[in-house]
C-alpha cells in the first residue's frame, strides 16, 4: 500500500511540493505556538535561577519572584545571617517601572542588587561601575535603538547604560541597577514623592556555608525570623512558571487547538479532492478486486507520506521564522525543541493526519467499479 501511494504521489510532483509547503505551514504555525509558550515559561524560570542563590529570602506569605511586592524590614537582614550556615544574605530590590521615550512606553521590571542577583551575563558593554549605571536588556535597546552609554532616563532621572544584557521574563525586559542608583533616583526624581509605595529590601539571596543542608537552614530562618519565608530557587522557579501558566495556557492552547482542528481540514480536503479526482482511478481498482479496506489503506498511507514530507518542510519554516523573530524581538525567546512537547505536536500531527484521512472514506465506499468501463 505504501508503494502505492508513494507512486501515487509521484504522478504529480508540482501537487505534492504544494500540499508539502501548505501542511508544513501549518506544522510550523504549530510548533512556533508552542515554542512560544516553552519559551515564556524558560525565561520565568530562569530569572530567579540566574541569581545563583543557595536559597531566596521572601517576605512573609510571598512565593513569587515575578509579579509579586514583596517587601523584608531592612533589619532583618542582620537576622537571617545570624542563623548557623549562612554566609551572607545579599540584598535585591524589585521596582517596576515605566520606561518612555518619544511617547512610547514600555515596562521594565528593574532588579536593584548589591553583592549578588545582578545580570548574569553581559553581551556587550561592562557591568555596573558608579550608582548612574544601568543595564539594560537587549530588546530595550533594540526597541529604543540605545547603545552603551546613551543615557537612560527613568521619570527626570538619568542613568547611563554601561552594558547590555539578555534577561527578560513575562514578555517584559529587566535592567539591573545598584543600591547608590536607587537611592540616587529616589531622592533626586520625581518618584520621591511617592517613596512609600516602593519596597527598599525585596529578597534577599543567601549564600550557604558549604557544609549547610540547605533544607536544614531555611527551616531554622523561618523560625528564627517571623516576618519571612524562605524557598529554594528551584521551586521559587517553578511557581513563578504556574503562574505563567495560569496567564498563558488557557490562550496558546486554545491557539493550538485551532491549529490542529486546521491541520485536520487541510488533511482532510487534499485527500477528498485527490480522490475525486481518480474517481476512475478507485474504479478500476475495485474492478480488479481490491477491497474497500485495501483502497482505504492506500489513502491512509498517502496521508502518513504527505506528512512525512510536510514534517521537515514544517521544522524549517519554524526554525526560520524563530530565528527572525528573536533576532528582531530578542522579548520573545521561542523553545522549538522543548523534547516532550516537540515529540507531542510531532505525534498529534500523526493523529490529525489519520482523521484527514477518515474525513473522504465514503466518497471511496459510494465509487462504483462500472465506471472504470464508461467512456471517459
Amino acid at each position: 500500500m505504501f508503494f502505492l501511494a508513494w507512486r501515487q504521489i509521484l504522478l504529480e510532483p508540482l501537487r505534492m511540493a504544494l500540499t508539502a509547503i501548505a501542511l508544513g505551514t501549518v506544522i510550523a504555525v504549530i510548533l512556533l505556538l508552542d515554542g512560544f509558550e516553552q519559551g515564556q515559561y524558560h525565561q520565568l524560570g530562569e530569572i530567579v535561577q540566574n541569581r545563583k542563590a543557595d536559597l531566596v529570602v521572601t517576605q512573609s506569605g510571598i512565593s513569587n519572584f515575578i509579579a509579586v511586592r514583596s517587601s523584608i524590614p531592612q533589619l532583618a537582614r542582620a537576622e537571617v545571617e545570624s542563623v548557623a550556615g549562612v554566609i551572607n544574605a545579599h540584598p535585591v530590590t524589585a521596582i517596576p517601572i515605566i520606561y518612555n521615550k518619544n511617547n512610547t512606553r514600555t515596562p521594565v521590571y528593574v532588579i536593584v542588587y548589591d553583592t549578588w542577583g545582578g545580570p548574569l551575563s553581559i553581551i556587550q558593554g561592562d557591568n555596573i561601575k558608579r550608582g548612574r549605571d544601568i543595564v539594560i536588556d537587549l530588546s530595550l535597546a533594540k526597541k529604543y535603538n540605545l547603545q552603551i552609554g546613551d543615557n537612560f532616563y527613568v521619570t527626570d532621572f538619568e542613568f547611563r547604560i554601561a552594558g547590555i544584557t539578555q534577561e527578560a521574563a513575562f514578555m517584559m525586559p529587566f535592567a539591573f541597577i545598584n543600591y547608590d542608583g536607587m537611592i540616587d533616583l529616589f531622592i533626586e526624581s520625581q518618584i520621591a514623592p511617592d517613596l512609600s509605595t516602593f519596597p527598599l529590601l525585596s529578597y534577599m539571596l543567601v549564600e550557604l556555608a558549604p557544609y549547610a543542608n540547605r533544607e536544614n537552614v531555611a527551616r531554622d530562618i523561618e523560625q528564627h525570623v517571623a516576618s519571612v519565608d524562605v524557598m529554594i530557587p528551584e521551586k521559587l522557579a517553578q511557581n513563578d512558571v504556574n503562574m505563567g501558566k495560569v496567564f498563558f495556557k488557557p490562550i496558546m492552547g486554545l491557539l493550538v487547538t485551532i491549529g490542529y482542528i486546521i491541520g485536520i481540514l487541510v488533511v482532510g480536503l487534499i485527500m477528498y479532492a485527490d480522490i475525486r479526482a481518480r474517481k476512475r482511478s478507485f474504479a478500476v481498482l475495485k474492478a480488479l478486486g481490491f477491497s474497500f479496506s485495501r483502497l482505504f489503506c492506500a489513502v491512509l498511507a498517502q496521508a502518513l507520506l504527505l506528512l512525512l514530507i510536510a514534517v521537515p518542510v514544517g521544522i524549517m519554516l519554524a526554525l526560520g521564522v524563530a530565528v527572525f523573530i528573536q533576532t528582531m524581538y530578542p522579548l520573545y525567546l521561542i523553545r522549538l525543541f522543548e523534547p516532550v512537547v516537540f515529540l507531542q505536536t510531532l505525534f498529534i500531527c500523526f493523529g490529525f493526519s489519520i482523521i484527514g484521512a477518515i474525513i473522504p472514506v465514503r466518497s471511496i465506499q459510494r465509487t462504483d467499479p462500472m465506471l472504470a468501463f464508461q467512456d471517459a
